[in-house]
C-alpha cells in the first residue's frame, strides 16, 4: 500500500459518526415505506423513423413557392419579329440624294486583347521564376 492509503485509512478510522435514536427511527421508517422496485417491461421497440421523405415533400413544397412568387404578375414577353440584316433591301433605282447610307459591318474582335494580355502574363511569370531560381541558387 502506498502512503496516500495508509493515510485515507488512518482518516476513516478517526471519524467519530454517531447516529441519534430519532434519525435512526426516520432512516428506518423511510426503507419501510419504500416500496419494492419492480422490473420495468422494455415497450416493444419500433423501428427508428426515417425522416427524409418529410424533408424531400418541404423543400419541394418550398421550391414550388418560391417559383410561383418569382413568377406571380411578371409581365408577359413582348415578342418582336426581328427581320434579318440580309432581307433589308435597296430599290433598283433610288435616288441618289434620298439613300439610306450603306452600314459597314465588321466582326468585332474580343480575343486579341486577351491574348495579348496572356503573353504578357507568361512572360512575367517566366521573369518571376528565373528571380526564384536566382535568388535560391538553384537550378533545374
Amino acid at each position: 500500500m502506498d502512503e496516500f492509503e495508509k493515510r485515507l485509512k488512518r482518516d476513516a478510522d478517526a471519524i467519530q459518526a454517531e447516529v441519534s435514536p430519532e434519525l435512526r427511527e426516520r432512516i428506518d421508517a423511510s426503507i419501510r415505506a419504500a416500496e419494492p422496485v419492480r422490473p420495468v417491461t422494455p415497450a416493444a421497440e419500433h423501428p427508428p423513423v426515417n425522416p427524409w421523405w418529410a424533408s424531400s415533400l418541404t423543400g419541394l413544397a418550398a421550391a414550388v413557392i418560391v417559383i410561383v412568387l418569382v413568377n406571380w404578375n411578371r409581365p408577359e414577353p413582348v415578342t418582336v419579329p426581328a427581320e434579318p440584316v440580309a432581307s433589308v433591301t435597296v430599290p433598283a433605282d433610288p435616288d441618289p440624294v434620298a439613300r439610306p447610307p450603306m452600314l459597314d459591318i465588321r466582326t468585332a474582335d474580343f480575343t486579341s486583347p486577351l491574348e495579348d494580355e496572356l503573353v504578357r502574363l507568361q512572360s512575367d511569370l517566366e521573369k518571376a521564376r528565373e528571380s526564384v531560381k536566382k535568388d535560391l541558387d538553384f537550378t533545374f
